[in-house]
């Protein structure tokens, strides 16, 4: 099957966005599935059933879904999948000393009592020992003569929302507000009659969305709305009028008012080239949610 959109690809999954999609390419974990664009300028493309891998559909379920449909185990601390690679890393450090292999919460627990047995044995040498080791390998936690991190803010929150991790931590409605703007700006449109897949990625996003606010992110319309519009104009698809998925949301940012002037005007000279066409030959009729 040749590779298809990110747009086709959503489809093809059943997801109301391609928000996932997006996530799941800039976090790395799609790079067995894109392949180059199919013309100069074009937009990059996914395999769905790419020789030797699991079929697309299969792998991003992987990633978002739950491991075990056993609910005791949704009640359980979420596990975040960078622990994977911890236990990864110190298993092979440990392979010289009997062959100790971890799993992700081992490695979890080890790194979270590590700080403290340092500090019991070495006293404050010690932990500024850690703090240097991680700062050379461009991890940066506060201390005493400890390298500043240059970019405190994570990458994404810099261009889509706000990071607050000094601040006072949100409660009850605040807290809400911030996780069901950043899940449902994830999401996309409202989403009636949701599919399985749909329900998944929505279960994804929420509690996603509860951890990252708990670490300080924070919902700002405005900033998204920019965001998304950048991410929408850097497809050649998008801006070509081609992708007509977007069409909807394209609309949305224009009529928001959120939009700074450069985009808005952007936005509109889009929305023109869509209607340009549409009067030459009508459109796919878009679904409205």
């Amino acid at each position: 099957m040749p590779a298809v959109s990110l747009s086709e690809a959503a489809q093809a999954l059943g997801f109301k966005s391609r928000s996932t999609l997006y996530r799941l390419r800039d976090e790395g974990r799609l790079a067995d599935y894109l392949r180059p664009p199919s013309s100069p300028g074009g937009a990059a493309l996914l395999e769905l059933t790419p020789p030797g891998r699991p079929p697309l559909a299969e792998h991003v379920n992987r990633c978002i879904r739950p491991q075990s449909n056993n609910h005791e185990r949704y009640r359980r601390p979420r596990i975040d999948p960078r622990w994977g690679t911890v236990a990864g890393a110190l298993s092979e450090a440990l392979a010289d000393h009997g062959a100790l292999s971890l799993c992700d919460s081992e490695a979890q627990a080890i790194a979270a009592a590590l700080p403290a047995a340092m500090g019991e044995a070495f006293g404050a040498q010690g932990l500024e020992l850690l703090r240097v080791a991680l700062a050379d390998l461009g991890c940066w936690l506060a201390g005493p003569g400890t390298p500043s991190h240059p970019e405190a803010e994570p990458e994404w929150w810099r261009e889509w929302g706000r990071w607050e991790p000094d601040s006072e931590p949100l409660e009850d409605g605040p807290f809400w507000v911030s996780v069901g703007g950043i899940a449902g700006g994830m999401m996309g449109p409202p989403f009636h009659g949701m599919t399985g897949p749909t329900a998944a990625e929505l279960f994804h996003q929420m509690r996603d969305a509860i951890d990252e606010v708990g670490r300080g992110a924070r919902w700002d319309a405005a900033r998204w709305d920019a965001a998304s519009a950048r991410m929408l104009l850097d497809d050649p698809d998008v801006t070509s009028g081609a992708e007509v998925l977007s069409l909807p949301e394209l609309q949305r940012l224009a009529a928001g008012g959120l939009l700074p002037p450069e985009l808005q005007a952007a936005t509109l000279a889009t929305l023109a080239t869509y209607a340009a066409q549409a009067q030459a030959e009508p459109l796919p009729m878009v679904a409205s949610n």
